[in-house]
């Protein structure tokens, strides 16, 4: 620090956030339209990743886990949500309702349900 201590008044800087829409060649299905659209720019290929590594966007994919919960759909909802608004065992078939159970597990809990975030498997699946 050098002595003795200025003050000076410093005007705002105006900082431009800018993000590239995601590729159109990426949503070429209307689900993965919608999941972008509900995930949002940002998390977009994240999200497609995550589904395409857990159930390749097959909405009737099911898993019976070792711990006796099951999974559903294409996001694999695991039972334990299912007591949640808008994630109930009909809401995971559907992949529209699905993605929006989704959104609202992510808003809550970020990736860290999914195993393959956590696992990085859904790296090799994005596109």
């Amino acid at each position: 620090w050098k002595w003795p201590i200025t003050i000076e008044k410093r005007e705002p800087q105006i900082v431009e956030r800018i993000i590239e829409p995601y590729p159109e060649d990426l949503i070429d299905t209307p689900i993965k339209k919608y999941i972008c659209d509900t995930f949002g720019v940002y998390d977009c290929k994240i999200a497609l990743g995550i589904v395409a590594a857990e159930s390749n966007f097959n909405a009737e994919a099911w898993n019976i886990n070792s711990n006796g919960t099951i999974d559903i759909g294409i996001w694999q909802l695991n039972s334990i949500h299912f007591s949640k608004e808008g994630c109930s065992i009909r809401d995971a078939l559907d992949p529209i309702r699905a993605t929006d159970c989704a959104k609202r597990i992510f808003d809550d809990q970020g990736w860290q349900p999914w195993v393959p975030f956590w696992s990085g498997s859904y790296l090799a699946k994005l596109e």
